[in-house]
């Protein structure tokens, strides 16, 4: 799904849950209402409450306080459960409270983006639980200001001026890791994110180009998303339609103001080699990517982990 999809289906569940809560009130009501006493007492005092709202003066206030004391007591007194309950007693099911998501629709939004990300069962690394600068390889602190650069980048994607974010390097130096977190911290930012090898990219691309494409709605969530990762570009199979495709994709993103990530293996020199002069332009522009200076190198993490 889309983000707009995913909020539409949210929106949804809140309002279901909000006819589930008026329907629970209702026919706890209806019980109530065939208590003859309370009846009358509930009777009274919605027509005093009309008088109010038509006459708007002293009497007529006096005269709806009276019966709404009365009722009260009386539901007081025979344990009448009258109040309307609310799964989120917080935002009382509507998702928002002084105009912003209650934290309740946060998680929601937070739990589908997630699950729509296309992010591997291995791609829970996240700034708050990842250390760069305590990690014992020589990129640590090349890493750690990386990383500081890419969590501001994803706390706030929509207002970024760079769209693009380039990490190349060797083998294992922890790019994937950096893609990670900030795949997670722009979810929990509410960004939708949309992750793929270069392998499954490409797969994309000429299954769509040959109309045997077996997942369209895939295909259109990684164009629409906030943020596209792609990982390992570079280990693919290429072709001029592949390098066209590609260069097209990231044009468009840029022109649409949706940011993407890319990890990369290749030096510039064999990035420019094999993706040609108008995608390596794109990637590298200073008006709006990071690139030259996220290059890492340094030790293989994997081989440390072992």
């Amino acid at each position: 799904m889309t983000k707009q999809q995913i909020l539409q289906h949210i929106n949804a569940q809140y309002k279901a849950q909000q006819a589930r809560d008026d329907h629970d009130f209702e026919s706890r009501l209806e019980v109530a209402l065939k208590d003859s006493q309370f009846k009358d007492l509930f009777e009274k005092q919605r027509t005093a409450s009309l008088n109010k709202i038509k006459n708007n003066n002293k009497e007529t206030l006096d005269e709806y306080k009276k019966a709404s004391q009365k009722l009260l007591k009386y539901i007081e007194e025979n344990n009448f459960d009258l109040e309307k309950h609310h799964k989120c007693p917080i935002c009382k099911d509507t998702g928002f409270v002084d105009g912003k998501y209650c934290d309740c629709k946060k998680k929601l939004l937070v739990s589908l983006l997630k699950k729509e990300s296309n992010l591997p069962t291995f791609g829970t690394a996240t700034f708050n639980t990842t250390d760069f600068s305590k990690l014992d390889v020589p990129q640590s602190k090349k890493m750690d200001g990386i990383a500081k650069d890419c969590n501001k980048w994803a706390k706030a994607l929509d207002n970024a001026s760079k769209r693009i974010v380039l990490l190349y390097g060797g083998v294992g130096v922890g790019k994937s890791t950096i893609a990670f977190c900030t795949a997670n911290e722009a979810i929990e930012n509410g960004y939708s994110v949309f992750y793929t090898t270069a392998y499954d990219f490409t797969t994309m691309i000429l299954d769509k180009q040959f109309n045997r494409l077996l997942d369209e709605e895939k295909y259109i969530d990684m164009l629409n998303a906030d943020l596209l990762i792609i990982d390992d570009l570079g280990t693919e199979h290429s072709n001029s339609l592949v390098v066209e495709q590609l260069f097209a994709i990231i044009d468009s993103r840029i022109n649409e103001n949706k940011k993407t990530m890319i990890c990369s293996n290749l030096s510039m020199e064999q990035f420019h080699e094999r993706y040609g002069e108008r995608s390596t332009s794109r990637l590298t522009s200073s008006s709006f990517a990071y690139a030259p200076k996220n290059y890492i190198s340094g030790k293989d993490l994997r081989k440390l982990k072992c």
